[in-house]
């Protein structure tokens, strides 16, 4: 039986497995101390449900999620609100730092998986599928190589080896990120200066709360310039793919965000609610994670051969090993390093919105870092792309 919900009912049901991934976490008291975010608890329940449907028979579930990239493309122009130009000045470094991460992690994930590809006789190109190609770059770098993959060079199944990696990146993404930031914190001795800085958010929140309360007025402000922001995003990603420049669609928004943010700190004709826009990205954000874990579909990594498996299984130990002993010194050594980790651990594996899930539901747990969420969705969103695809295109002309 065939089950089609639409656009809202889609929607709606995230909702319930976002809240059901809380409840969850609430009666296992192992997830919250390992910071698995909420959404990620539930979609992962969810999907499992439905691969339970589909191996029986008795149930084949069609979601809508039109809205997925909606929310996601909302939360991205939310979080370019954040960006004040004198706190990039400030965090230049971080960002070049950042940016390094990404250079060697690409390198490192491709080298795996060509390495693997051909220890068990394999197209070399496959190895590039179960490397940046899905695991730093996602479904929609793996779904754009893929078709080249197959079409120019004879690659069989590069699509469907692409796809399933990059599914199993997403769930391991955001299982991996919290249970690193905690060894960093531990392994680190950094439980004081997390304490200090929950109670500086806790400052901070009475002192908001008490002074900026969140007003309709406001929150009618917010929403009508982000949606502007969208919007004039689309025309900034057209302008770009136009002149041979490619960018996932998100980042005109998020570019107009950063606009809109700095003309009204530093002409003062209008201003940016930033807590209300936070408020809206944070909700876009778990919905969006919501969504995209609940639509995966779990029976594609049944089809997938040992070894496969075996490098996709390597992939998220070096991940790990990796943050701990060599990205988190590159990143500074610090508290903000460690969570910047956590971010590394979603987003190197899945996707963006993975890492800054990760980082928020550590920062839950440890306390905030302004620095880790400006630099990593700011960063690792317009780098990771050129990158990754520049990499990915010197990989194969070496391999063919």
């Amino acid at each position: 039986m065939v089950v089609k919900l639409d656009i809202i009912q889609t929607l709606a049901v995230a909702v319930l497995v976002l809240f059901m991934g809380s409840f969850v976490k609430k009666h296992i008291k192992i997830l919250e101390k390992l910071c698995i975010p909420d959404p990620v608890v539930g979609g992962i329940i969810f999907s499992i449900l439905t691969l339970l449907g589909y191996s029986s028979g008795l149930c084949v579930l069609e979601l809508d999620t039109t809205l997925q990239n909606v929310f996601m493309t909302v939360f991205f122009t939310a979080v370019g609100f954040t960006c004040d130009l004198k706190v990039l000045y400030k965090y230049g470094m971080r960002g070049i730092q950042f940016a390094i991460i990404v250079f060697l992690l690409v390198i490192f994930q491709n080298i795996i998986g060509v390495g693997y590809a051909k220890m068990f006789d394999l197209n070399p190109l496959l190895g590039l599928c179960t490397g940046s190609a899905a695991m730093t770059g996602g479904h929609g770098t793996a779904g754009s190589f893929a078709p080249m993959f197959e079409e120019l060079y004879g690659c069989e199944g590069a699509m469907t080896v692409g796809m399933a990696a990059a599914t199993f990146g997403l769930v391991s993404g955001g299982l991996i990120g919290g249970p690193v930031g905690n060894i960093l914190v531990r392994k680190n001795r950094l439980e004081e200066v997390a304490a200090a800085r929950q109670k500086e958010r806790a400052g901070r929140a009475a002192e908001t709360e008490q002074e900026l309360p969140l007003s309709a007025k406001n929150m009618f402000s917010a929403s009508n310039q982000i949606i502007i922001s969208m919007g004039i995003g689309t025309i900034i990603f057209i302008l770009l793919k136009m002149v041979g420049i490619t960018f996932p669609s998100y980042v005109g928004g998020m570019l107009m965000g950063v606009v809109l943010r700095n003309i009204s700190t530093y002409t003062g004709k209008f201003e940016t609610p930033l807590a209300e826009i936070d408020c809206i990205g944070n909700i876009s954000l778990t919905i969006f994670v919501s969504m995209a874990l609940m639509s995966l579909k779990l029976w594609q990594l049944a089809d997938l051969a040992l070894p496969m498996i075996v490098t996709l299984a390597t992939q998220v130990a070096f991940m790990a090993v990796f943050m701990i002993f060599i990205g988190y010194r590159i990143l500074g050594k610090d508290y903000d390093a460690a969570v910047m980790s956590t971010g590394c651990c979603g987003f190197g594996l899945g996707a963006m919105p993975n890492g800054v899930s990760n980082m928020q539901a550590f920062t839950k747990k440890w306390g905030p870092s302004d620095i880790a969420f400006f630099v990593v969705p700011g960063v690792g969103s317009v780098i990771i792309d050129v990158v990754n695809g520049l990499l990915l295109t010197l990989f194969m002309n070496i391999l063919v």
